[in-house]
């Protein structure tokens, strides 16, 4: 056998220019083979690639994240119940600093559950629609406990004029959102029992409380304006409204009295508030609408709903931007069962240049395929409702939660550039994903499937910022400074604004996203780190090829220390450039040396001051480089990745081997 071994070699030798044979594996093809593995990785976390200044700012995100791990480790916000955590995550500095973030837009947000509630009170009590403002509060207030009302005369019975009573708005607002309700049950709700929760909030009306004073013209564009006002202040400068359908506006004639407002009205109204809000704030790029109808409706009910909406698109065709089904899909009837009508709409979709599309709630569920929703009598379950809406062409999927069951997708949707809408927050508040590290919307994004950040009802939720849902996901995903560049460009890319309105989004974001890079980089770079040692735990490799230049990546504690100073890496007395990677890994280019197996010290020096590493570095003769314990051995030439073996010397050897053999 080991005749025949030889042999075969030997012709492999003479008639290929390739040869393999196992050797053992070395520190070396370790190193190669891990930071082949790794930058792999990283090339595709984040399609935007980041500049020096943006490098920067990135360790400094890393710093902020760290010192937050650090802080909370034994109580990690975004795996404990969001309702008792709110405060805590506003009063981080990492937060902070999320909020100037430029977040882009905020594309799955409805309407009337944006605004913090208390916000909303105290505008309304430093107005004259305080004298109108009621509480459904007394005994025979049964079914709309605690729901606001205007009345301007004939006050129906059951409700109490806030401003003559014992009611304060921090009062009203635990009543009426869903932490407070959730953190004043003397039997709390399992964290994951997402019917529960659904229940708790439509039986106390959690989406319905203030939705008659935002139908007062009055409020309802002052409404209008704080959530603009706010979320610039967050820096997000495009917002996508899913609402009902108009004509609910009203005002009150001389004898209280409702004036209805019919829906062209409203929508003239809101064109000229918003032609004049963005006179005032430049920086807003835009809001539209999206109408929806409610999922539990019954067929004829939506298909009266889809033909008034596309004559009212067509006359409206920049402001009403596409169609959607909202409600708890568990308990709702899915996309396939109001298919008919959907088709009609689709139809339409297709004659109106692309101001006018499907953007559908799908596998907002917790459920596997096989569950069946019973309560309204369709045949298919909830998660089949992202079949349908892929089949509808929607250009986006609301929360897509269930499609983390079925991998074999994601390939179609990245095609089909369809983004997913997280909503990480109310996930996690709804009892979808109690512990947000396992929310499915980190493997979409590092699947290429492209997502945007949103935060669907924080106004109803109790708080009032999508930048909420940003520290949830930077926190619980790891997440980096490409990937929010990502998310925030996601919003401008895929939402329903028109080609030529994204141009113009892309340059107001990227004015804003300019000016926080530059803050947030002379931010970074006047942190000072009294307290701070330099510890090098690791290095990788410890010896490399004499006659080429290696990558050596140094581990430890302390490298914040460098953040905008110039490294260098020393190895005996020769001198290289260093390259700050993240908190825990500076990497030293080796020198290249004329001489082999000599053995020298490394050491860092930051701003003249000298850190020894206490490790040293060996310089060898070309190394055999190995890969799944194969060593490959390629006629090529000397400046070739890969070392490379004398094959004459190699064929020598054996032919003396096999005449001693015979």
């Amino acid at each position: 056998m080991a005749l025949l071994l030889i042999i075969n070699i030997f012709f492999s030798i003479l008639f290929s220019n390739t040869i393999l044979l196992p050797l053992p594996f070395n520190q070396y093809a370790y190193m190669l083979a891990r930071e082949r593995i790794k930058q792999h990785d990283r090339s595709v976390q984040a399609q935007n690639s980041l500049n020096s200044n943006e490098k920067v700012v990135n360790l400094y995100l890393e710093l902020l994240q760290a010192n937050e791990y650090v802080n909370t480790k034994d109580y990690f916000y975004p795996s404990r119940p969001i309702e008792t955590e709110i405060k805590n995550i506003t009063n981080s500095i990492l937060y902070h600093f999320l909020k100037l973030l430029p977040k882009g837009g905020n594309l799955h947000l409805h309407e009337f559950q944006v605004l913090d509630r208390e916000l909303l009170l105290e505008s309304i009590k430093d107005s004259a629609e305080y004298d109108l403002l009621y509480i459904c509060d007394q005994n025979d207030c049964i079914t709309n406990k605690y729901y606001l009302r205007y009345f301007k005369g004939n006050v129906s019975s059951g409700w109490t004029k806030v401003k003559d009573s014992n009611w304060t708005i921090s009062d009203i607002v635990k009543k009426t959102t869903l932490i407070g309700i959730l953190n004043d049950l003397k039997q709390p709700i399992y964290s994951t029992d997402t019917k529960a929760r659904w229940n708790l909030a439509n039986q106390y009306g959690v989406f319905q409380f203030y939705g008659d004073l935002v139908r007062y013209n009055a409020t309802r564009f002052n409404y209008m304006k704080l959530v603009l006002d706010h979320a610039l202040q967050e820096n997000i400068q495009l917002l996508e409204f899913r609402r009902g359908f108009f004509e609910s506006l009203f005002s009150f004639d001389e004898d209280g009295l409702r004036i209805p407002i019919n829906a062209t009205e409203e929508l003239d109204l809101l064109l000229k508030f918003k032609e004049d809000y963005k006179l005032k704030n430049p920086k807003l790029i835009d809001f539209t609408f999206i109408i929806n109808s409610q999922r539990s409706s019954p067929k004829e009910q939506i298909k009266i709903h889809l033909s008034n909406l596309s004559d009212l698109q067509r006359l409206y065709p920049d402001f009403i931007r596409g169609y959607d089904m909202v409600g708890e899909e568990d308990q709702g009837h899915t996309i396939l069962f109001h298919s008919e009508s959907l088709m009609n709409a689709f139809n339409y979709s297709k004659t109106t240049n692309g101001s006018f599309n499907f953007l559908f709630h799908a596998g907002e569920t917790n459920w596997p395929e096989s569950h069946l929703v019973s309560n309204y009598g369709d045949s298919v379950s909830t998660f089949e409702n992202i079949y349908d809406a892929l089949v509808l062409r929607t250009r986006r999927i609301g929360h897509g939660l269930s499609l983390a069951k079925r991998p074999d997708m994601y390939e179609y949707i990245r095609d089909k550039h369809i983004a997913v809408e997280i909503c990480p927050a109310s996930n996690q508040l709804l009892g979808y994903v109690a512990d947000l590290r396992n929310h499915p919307g980190i493997v979409y994004h590092r699947s290429g499937i492209p997502i945007v950040l949103s935060g669907d009802d924080p106004g109803s939720f109790g708080y009032n910022e999508l930048t909420i849902d940003y520290y949830l996901a930077t926190m619980a995903w790891g997440l980096n400074l490409a990937d929010l560049k990502q998310f925030a460009w996601n919003s401008i890319q895929y939402s329903s604004l028109s080609d030529n309105r994204k141009l113009e989004g892309f340059q107001k974001w990227e004015n804003q996203w300019n000016s926080f890079i530059d803050s947030s980089y002379r931010l970074a770079c006047g942190q000072t780190f009294p307290n701070i040692i330099i510890n090098i735990s690791h290095i990788l490799p410890s010896y490399g090829p004499h006659d080429q230049s290696v990558n050596v990546t140094l581990f430890g504690a302390g490298f914040e220390i460098a953040i905008c100073k110039k490294i260098i890496c020393k190895f005996g007395a020769k001198e290289t450039q260093g390259t700050f990677i993240d908190l825990n890994e500076i990497i030293c280019s080796t020198p290249a040396n004329s001489n082999d197996l000599l053995t020298v010290p490394i050491s860092v020096v930051i701003d003249n001051e000298t850190l020894e590493s206490g490790f040293n570095y060996t310089f060898v003769s070309s190394l055999l480089v190995i890969d799944d314990g194969t060593l490959t051995i390629t006629n090529s030439s000397k400046s070739d990745k890969f070392s490379i073996i004398n094959q004459k010397l190699i064929l020598f050897s054996l032919v003396l081997l096999l005449t001693f053999i015979i």
